[in-house]
């Protein structure tokens, strides 16, 4: 794995594969995750032709220490780490392909820095704090009376974060989703319009923290922005439908 002083000051890791002839997508993960953890099939899926990185953001697995924090602005920080890293390594204009928090940085990337990116794909995207994901993530503490339904994403975050990182982490996105609630919950609905660069936007129905109605306004917001819904999926489309996933990736990056 790879690692870069981005001109922010900032030291981000990530993977680098396939041909450097072609076109470079910048791999964005979600919350508790990695570029691998979250993305090792689809990123092997673009590198036989597309020039891939794949980062972890900041905090998170190899980019860390210093370890993740989060706070009300989270996401914007987020998005300004990615266009240092885009411009540091004068890769840009990009694609992009964001999962969950990472699809919100993603966007918010296109939105500000519209001449860095030739496209988006996001999935587990929302544009807002909803009601409903406050709910449920008030619902994950105490994080010592988590049960069996927990034990695979408890050890994903030890194995991806450490250990000592377990308590940390969900505290800190909690309080960082009721902060941006309570000022409105808005992250890209106000600036959705300066997205220029096409999008696809995969949803599933399932992704209960994130209501269709206002994923599909985010989408109207946008310029040229393709919403698939998927019957009976959640929040994790690359681990619950990755072949409808992929057939959709190929077919918007114009691949075999």
């Amino acid at each position: 794995m790879k690692s870069i002083v981005c001109a922010n000051g900032i030291r981000l890791a990530y993977v680098e594969v396939g041909p450097l002839s072609g076109e470079p997508v910048v791999f964005l993960h979600g919350f508790t995750g990695t570029a691998t953890s979250h993305f090792a099939t689809e990123m092997a899926l673009l590198a036989p032709t597309m020039h891939v990185y794949g980062l972890d953001l900041r905090g998170y697995g190899a980019s860390a220490p210093p370890y993740r924090v989060f706070g009300a602005d989270f996401y914007q920080r987020d998005a300004e780490d990615v266009i240092s890293f885009i411009t540091t390594l004068g890769i840009g204009p990009v694609h992009l392909v964001g999962f969950s928090d990472g699809s919100e940085t993603a966007v918010m990337i296109a939105a500000l820095a519209p001449e860095l990116v030739r496209s988006v794909v996001a999935w587990g995207i929302c544009g807002q704090i909803a009601p409903e994901m406050v709910t449920r993530v008030r619902k994950w503490l105490p994080i010592s009376a988590w049960g069996p339904d927990k034990d695979q994403w408890k050890q994903e975050i030890i194995a991806t974060q450490g250990p000592d990182q377990l308590e940390p982490l969900i505290t800190g996105w909690i309080d960082a989703a009721e902060q941006i609630s309570a000022r409105g919950g808005d992250i890209l609905h106000a600036c959705a319009h300066h997205v220029i660069a096409p999008v696809l936007i995969v949803h599933g129905t399932k992704d209960i923290g994130n209501p269709i109605p206002v994923v599909e306004s985010l989408c109207a917001k946008m310029h040229n922005c393709q919403f698939v819904l998927l019957d009976g999926v959640g929040h994790s489309v690359q681990d619950d439908a990755p072949d409808i996933l992929h057939r959709h990736m190929r077919a918007f990056f114009h691949l075999p």
